[in-house]
């Protein structure tokens, strides 16, 4: 029950991310594992946070598919939780 609340929230937080234009970072993909995504990344406004490198947890892995590591990303994140999810994740153009 507890994950279906979680999956429930992170939708409907997806949705709100995306109707509220969240800006997008950008970085470098270093590692990919299930959901999760380690990004050498520059500023991420939407939440306040500098550039470093960290594991984030991605809301949907299909993104991932087309990417691997060492490829140049832009992503948006979210707070959720109390947690940082990456609620859109594609390559840099």
């Amino acid at each position: 029950m507890k994950s279906r609340f979680f999956a429930l929230a992170l939708s409907l937080l997806s949705a709100l991310a995306i109707a509220a234009d969240v800006p997008w970072a950008q970085g470098t993909l270093k590692k990919i594992a299930g959901n999760k995504a380690t990004i050498d990344h520059g500023p991420i406004d939407s939440i306040g946070m500098g550039p470093m490198t960290m594991q984030f947890m991605v809301e949907d892995a299909t993104g991932l598919a087309k990417l691997k590591a060492g490829d140049k990303v832009r992503f948006q994140a979210i707070m959720a939780g109390g947690d940082i999810v990456v609620t859109r994740i594609e390559a840099a153009k």
